[in-house]
C-alpha cells in the first residue's frame, strides 16, 4: 500500500508568495532609486552646459581679456630662477648653518634689506635687490640611515629594541643628523649665483666656536703629522747605517764574524741579535699609512663645511604654471563671471519664491 506524500500547507504558500513580492518591491525600489541618481546628475549637467550655451560669449570675453592682460603682466615683470648648492658639514655645524640660512630668507625674501645682503655677501644694492630667497634641505640617503639605524640598534637593550623600529627611527631624525645638505637661492638675476659663492659660503659656517674648533682640530693633526714625519726620517736614517753595517761585514772574512760591529735596539742586545730590518721597515709602513689618513682627514676637515657641488654659472628658470599671470588672471576671471552670474541666478529665484 503506497504511502501519500505530504501536501504543503495554504499558510506556507501564501507566506512564501508575500516573501517573493516584498523582495521584488526592494529591488524595485533599489533600481528606481539608481535611476534618479543617474537622472539627477544627468539635469545638473544639463543645466551647467545650458548655462554657459546662453552666456558664452561672457566666458569668452572673460578667458581673452584675462589672457591678455596677463600676459602683458608676465611679460614686464621679472623671471624667478633658482640654483642649488650641495653641503657637507662638519664639526656639528649643521645647526648654525640652518640659522645663518634663515637669516639670510628672512633679509632676502621677508624684509628685502638690500643693504644688508649687498654688505654680508659682498655685493652690490642692485645686485642684492634680485635675491628672493634662501632654501636648504637635507639630502637623505637611505643608505645613510640604514647604517645608523643598524649602529643604533646594537646599542639598545631587549626591551628598548621590540619598541624601536626602523620606521619609527627614520621619522625620529631631524636634519642635524645628516651631514649632506641641499641649499637653493631664489634669483631674478640668473647670474648671480657665481658671484655670491665665496662669500656665502663664510657666512653660513661663521662661528667663533666653529672657528677655534676647527684650528685647533687642524693643529693637532699638522702636530702629529710632524711627528710622523720625523719618526719616518729617523728609521730611514737607521736602515741606511744598518745597510752600511751590512755591507761592510759582507766584505770581512768569515773567520772574523764574531770581530764585526753589530747594532741592536733595545733588549735585542742582550740576546746578541742584529736588528730585524722587516719589523722596522713594517714600523716605517705603519707610520706612512697613519700619514696618509692624516691627509685625507684634513681634505675633508681643513674647513667647517665642504662645498661637494658649487652653483652652477647661471641659474635655471623656476617659474611654476601657476605663478604665471597668463594663467592665473583667465581662470580668476572666469570664476568671477560664473560667480557673478550664479548670484544673480540665486536673486531670480528667490524673488519668484
Amino acid at each position: 500500500m503506497s504511502k501519500e506524500l505530504p501536501q504543503p500547507q495554504q499558510s506556507e504558500e501564501v507566506d512564501l508568495g508575500q516573501l517573493f513580492k516584498l523582495i521584488g518591491n526592494m529591488f524595485d525600489r533599489l533600481f528606481k532609486f539608481i535611476g534618479s541618481i543617474f537622472n539627477g546628475i544627468f539635469k545638473i549637467i544639463l543645466l551647467i552646459l545650458i548655462h554657459f550655451y546662453k552666456r558664452i560669449l561672457w566666458y569668452v570675453a572673460a578667458l581673452i581679456v584675462g589672457g591678455v592682460i596677463g600676459f602683458l603682466i608676465d611679460k614686464n615683470s621679472l623671471t624667478e630662477y633658482g640654483a642649488n648648492m650641495i653641503i657637507e658639514t662638519n664639526f656639528s655645524s649643521t645647526a648654525q648653518v640652518y640659522e645663518n640660512i634663515s637669516e639670510f630668507h628672512q633679509l632676502a625674501g621677508i624684509d628685502q634689506d638690500t643693504l644688508e645682503l649687498a654688505k654680508r655677501l659682498n655685493i652690490k644694492p642692485s645686485d642684492a635687490y634680485h635675491l628672493k630667497g634662501f632654501y636648504i634641505d637635507p639630502i637623505k640617503d637611505e643608505n645613510f640611515i640604514i647604517k645608523n639605524y643598524s649602529n643604533f640598534y646594537s646599542k639598545l637593550d631587549s626591551v628598548s629594541r621590540l619598541d624601536m623600529t626602523y620606521d619609527k627611527y627614520k621619522e625620529s631624525l631631524k636634519a642635524s643628523n645628516f651631514r649632506t645638505h641641499n641649499i637653493g637661492i631664489a634669483s631674478t638675476d640668473k647670474t648671480i649665483y657665481k658671484k655670491i659663492e665665496k662669500a656665502f659660503t663664510q657666512e653660513i659656517s661663521d662661528n667663533t666656536y666653529l672657528n677655534e674648533l676647527l684650528e685647533s682640530g687642524v693643529s693637532i693633526l699638522n702636530k702629529r703629522d710632524k711627528v710622523l714625519e720625523e719618526q719616518v726620517k729617523s728609521i730611514d736614517s737607521l736602515v741606511k747605517v744598518y745597510l752600511e753595517i751590512r755591507k761592510r761585514e759582507s766584505e770581512k772574512e768569515t773567520s772574523a764574524t764574531n770581530s764585526s760591529t753589530n747594532v741592536y735596539m733595545s733588549d735585542a742586545k742582550s740576546a746578541g741579535l742584529l736588528i730585524d730590518e722587516s719589523k722596522v721597515l713594517t714600523q716605517k709602513l705603519r707610520y706612512e699609512n697613519e700619514r696618509r689618513s692624516i691627509d685625507s682627514t684634513l681634505a675633508f676637515q681643513n674647513r667647517i663645511i665642504n662645498v661637494v657641488s658649487s652653483f652652477p654659472k647661471t641659474g635655471y628658470e623656476i617659474s611654476k604654471w601657476y605663478s604665471k599671470k597668463k594663467f592665473v588672471l583667465p581662470l580668476l576671471l572666469f570664476s568671477l563671471v560664473a560667480i557673478v552670474f550664479m548670484i544673480i541666478g540665486l536673486g531670480s529665484y528667490l524673488e519668484k519664491k
